[in-house]
């Protein structure tokens, strides 16, 4: 099985809480635990930009292709975009694109990277600039490859970019279960919300996750989704607020990936956020996911 992913993901974000080499860090750790090796690596093409106009507006594309940001984009994404970050955005709205293409082959596609779910129409916030998950699936669902897909976004912020980007679009699904009292303030409106409160572990977490994934999966019936698996459920993120164990989150991804095979449903996996306090827990725990994808224990 393929793992997408570009040497362009690894833009340099110097003392911020976000650091984008931490999807190279987590292919190096695979690589050189002998669980992936360097054939099984893929490189992304860039999206076109008839691709980002698919979710994305005019003079929000223009920005990201000409490099035409104010300060006031910088403040709002909440982190200094540079043409690296941009680049690196842009590269990974690539990725997912082919990793949903290998989905669609395999059942199971991978990008080592991506998961911008805060990214709007026409504005970037927390982080992301363009909202590779909404791009992939608007173009899989323009070539007649899907009918219906769902975002399974189990990243510790709620999806607010992607919620608002598919808001009365009914081929597509929106399930974010996320923390209640944290960024972003104000939530949009998911297909299906579940805010947990803060300090929620592994039982509780599990618990809630085991009841209503089902339940969305069989009442919408899609045939596609793309798992946004972040990181930041650890006990140890910086910015979460959960209190999940490493084992946990296994058994999180776990049961993501059972539930899909079980219903013959293709899914793209995407990595989302993570922000340990140590950033060896956050490059394990992505590889961890990855492993799931891949169906090692």
């Amino acid at each position: 099985m393929k793992v997408v992913f570009s040497r362009y993901y690894s833009a340099r974000t110097p003392g911020h809480v976000f650091r984008a080499d931490k999807f190279e860090a987590a292919l190096k750790l695979l690589l050189t635990e002998g669980v992936v090796s360097k054939k099984d690596v893929v490189e992304p093409a860039a999206p076109s930009k008839s691709d980002l106009l698919l979710v994305h507006s005019p003079g929000w594309v223009r920005k990201n292709l000409e490099f035409g940001f104010t300060p006031e984009d910088s403040d709002r994404a909440g982190i200094r975009i540079t043409r690296a970050l941009v680049r690196a955005h842009l590269m990974n709205a690539g990725g997912t694109i082919l990793a949903a293409r290998l989905a669609l082959e395999n059942g199971v596609g991978i990008n080592c990277g991506g998961g911008s779910h805060h990214a709007f129409r026409d504005h970037g916030e927390g982080f992301c600039l363009v909202n590779d998950i909404a791009v992939a699936i608007k173009k899989l669902l323009k070539e007649r490859l899907i009918k219906k897909a769902m975002v399974i976004d189990l990243d510790a912020h709620q999806g607010n970019g992607t919620a608002a980007i598919f808001r009365g679009d009914r081929r597509v699904f929106t399930f974010s279960m996320h923390g209640a009292e944290i960024y972003p303030e104000k939530k949009e409106k998911s297909s299906l919300d579940i805010g947990l409160r803060p300090g929620v572990g592994d039982k509780s977490y599990l618990s809630a996750q085991k009841r209503e994934l089902p339940r969305a999966l069989g009442r919408f019936g899609p045939d596609f989704a793309v798992y946004v698996a972040g990181a930041d459920v650890y006990r140890g993120d910086l910015l979460g607020g959960f209190r999940l164990t490493m084992g946990g989150i296994r058994e999180r991804d776990a049961f993501v990936f059972r539930e899909c095979r079980r219903r013959g449903l293709p899914v793209a996996l995407v990595l989302s956020g993570g922000y340990a306090g140590r950033f060896s827990d956050t490059v394990r725990i992505h590889s961890n996911t990855i492993k799931a994808a891949l169906g090692i224990k």
